[in-house]
């Protein structure tokens, strides 16, 4: 090793722990899976109360949906329009670009592409 002097070491004691945590959580839901295979009707009310948790987080995102395209026209006005000042926006006043001559020598552009 050339540079030992610069190795260092941190303890791997969150991985384990959370190693032992996923093992335990899969032997956890084991058992509850083979207790809802025995015990049918309670299988059938979970399903019926976590079916329900899903439709409620649906109505909430349409609700939430509805409110916000209520709000938003009435922040954007309260908002208003933000231009600057003591500036002209015809279109008479605006000029034309100059165009450089591309022929022209020691253009910076055309000597990164001549190459060494």
């Amino acid at each position: 090793m050339a540079n030992a002097g610069n190795i260092g070491r941190t303890s791997t004691v969150r991985s384990a722990v959370a190693l032992i945590a996923i093992v335990l959580a899969v032997i956890f839901f084991a058992f509850m899976l083979i207790y809802f295979i025995n015990n049918t009707d309670m299988l059938e009310n979970i399903v019926g109360i976590v079916i329900i948790i899903i439709f409620a987080i649906i109505i909430m995102a349409i609700v939430f949906g509805v409110v916000l395209m209520i709000l938003a026209p009435l922040f954007y006005a309260a908002k208003g329009e933000t231009y600057q000042t003591n500036v002209s926006y015809k279109l008479d006043d605006i000029k034309s670009v100059k165009e450089k001559d591309s022929e022209k020598e020691n253009d910076p552009v055309d000597d990164l592409y001549k190459g060494p």
